[in-house]
């Protein structure tokens, strides 16, 4: 996949573009989603897994606001576990951007329905971690329920929670950079 694709037009949601990235990869230039400004949809665990022609410096992945108007917003559908439910949860993914796209778990999910990680940089394995990522201009609402709320968590564990220790460089979250024109918040 590459060029200038839009949300909503060529994808309906994120979530359905997320699902093509994984399934074809990346191509020459790279590929950007222009997302609707007051774009809204509903998704939980939604994960960037790219493993064929995965993202890279020359060919990047962004997802960005287009048009003026408030950001595009994912509510959280509610979550599955008790400790490991994120809206966007990146496995071994690098070079992907998601720029003025914020994230919001409602109080309507409750019990394990809350989740507990907006942005998750994890690992898919001991020698794939997320590298060279970025997340700016959001604003990522969250229920402060329990001390594994992170709005953006970046870790030693793959997608499900368990703990992966990196045996090399290319296993390390390395390289990402969170930069806040917004903030994040706990309810």
């Amino acid at each position: 996949m590459s060029g200038t694709k839009t949300i909503p037009g060529d994808f309906a949601t994120i979530k359905e573009a997320i699902d093509n990235l994984n399934a074809q990869g990346v191509g020459a230039g790279g590929v950007t989603f222009n997302v609707a400004a007051g774009h809204t949809e509903t998704a939980s665990n939604v994960v960037i897994s790219i493993l064929t022609d995965p993202p890279t410096a020359a060919n990047p992945v962004v997802f960005q606001k287009s048009g003026a108007g408030v950001n595009p917003l994912i509510t959280a559908a509610p979550g599955i576990s008790p400790s490991f439910d994120g809206i966007i949860k990146f496995s071994g993914a690098d070079f992907i951007t998601f720029d003025a796209i914020d994230l919001l778990d409602p109080n309507t999910n409750t019990g394990d329905g809350v989740v507990e990680w907006g942005y998750a940089l994890m690992r898919a394995s001991t020698t794939d971690g997320s590298q060279n990522n970025v997340i700016k201009n959001c604003v990522i609402t969250l229920q402060k329920i329990s001390s594994l709320t992170y709005g953006i968590y970046i870790a030693n564990r793959d997608i499900n929670g368990a703990t992966v220790v990196p045996a090399d460089l290319n296993g390390q979250n390395s390289y990402n950079k969170i930069i806040w024109k917004h903030y994040i918040q706990c309810l």
